[in-house]
């Protein structure tokens, strides 16, 4: 069953990428002798703990040259070049980088992002688990 929804859970600490049943049993019939299952890929390949994301900056360069070499097949300078563009770009969480499956997706993502419509992304959904925050001061917040 595909999975269409990238969820970031603080809760389990972990990214859940979304994926295609396809995709991922392709990935298991071409590399038997490293994963054992369906499940062990997309436990392996499409949960991601949270800690990797821990710099921004670093994690944007590293998820743009990821997709632009491993999942692109394209070249180093082109991974570079957008590598260099998108690490500043603080709007942009590098976990969104990892779950685009190309750079179509990513560009459909950014221009979303910039024109302030990221309702209009369909590629996937996108569902951030936030952990409550729990008070623990005897006297009550001031929401004002």
């Amino acid at each position: 069953m595909d999975n269409d929804i990238l969820i970031v859970s603080e809760k389990d600490q972990k990214a859940y990428l979304p994926y295609k049943y396809e995709d991922v049993e392709k990935i298991f019939n071409r590399n038997k002798d490293k994963y054992i299952s369906v499940q062990d890929v997309i436990n392996k390949e499409y949960i991601i703990p949270l800690n990797r994301f821990k710099h921004a900056v670093s994690s944007r360069f590293r998820e743009t040259i990821n997709l632009v070499l491993n999942k692109e097949h394209g070249s180093i300078f082109k991974a570079l070049d957008l590598a260099f563009e998108l690490m500043f770009q603080y709007n942009l969480n590098p976990i969104i980088i990892s779950a685009c499956k190309n750079l179509e997706e990513l560009d459909i993502y950014l221009d979303c992002l910039e024109e302030n419509e990221l309702f209009d992304f369909r590629c996937f959904k996108i569902k951030f688990e936030v952990t409550p925050k729990i008070y623990t001061h005897h006297k009550k917040p001031n929401f004002a």
